[in-house]
């Protein structure tokens, strides 16, 4: 395995075990990626997880490939972060919007 798919493997791992187990203990990477679902994500409450752990994201191809795998009505997000920071996740205007206008009920 390489560095940078070691690297991403991690940061899969590490996303799933400190944000998303606590609220969906079902959260896991997609490990069969040769069968019929070749799709490099995590699946969570309704939520397509595109995980990246970079140094140099490239910010719009990860939301194309989010928004491409996506399926149904699973929610495009992309979760990333870099060395020595935080996590940061991106999504649509919109649904950030209608996120924000649930916390004021």
């Amino acid at each position: 395995m390489t560095n940078s798919r070691r690297k991403g493997q991690t940061g899969e791992l590490e996303f799933i075990r400190r944000h998303l187990l606590e609220h969906w203990p079902q959260a896991r990477r997609n490990l069969d990626q040769y069968s019929e679902d070749k799709r490099d994500c995590v699946r969570a409450g309704g939520v397509h997880w595109q995980i990246k752990r970079t140094e140099r994201l490239a910010l719009w191809s990860a939301i194309r490939q989010a928004e491409t795998e996506a399926i149904g009505a699973d929610l495009p997000v992309v979760a990333f972060r870099r060395n020595r920071s935080g996590w940061y996740c991106v999504i649509s205007a919109s649904e950030l919007v209608a996120l924000l206008r649930l916390r004021e009920s």
